[in-house]
């Protein structure tokens, strides 16, 4: 049950992310946007096969991802400021 719920969650999110490209994005930003949403998706697959085989690696992965993610959104403004 969790296994199709996971899969059906996943396929409407990357589902719409994709939509959305072709509907709001310029051509010449296709290959960016597309390799963004592929990283997502191949992370999030990982993810979901990680939880049914070993369920403290997945904890521990998905609390180092959030970690990554907070960090970095203090950090983009000096990284990458213009």
């Amino acid at each position: 049950m969790e296994k199709k719920l996971f899969t059906w969650i996943g396929l409407f999110i990357f589902g719409g992310l994709l939509l959305q490209v072709f509907i709001q994005l310029e051509t010449k930003y296709y290959m960016e946007a597309l390799i963004s949403i592929a990283a997502g998706a191949i992370i999030y697959t990982g993810l979901i096969i990680l939880s049914r085989k070993n369920r403290n690696a997945w904890l521990l992965s998905t609390g180092v991802l959030a970690g990554a993610a907070i960090v970095m959104i203090f950090l983009s403004p000096h990284l990458f400021a213009h």
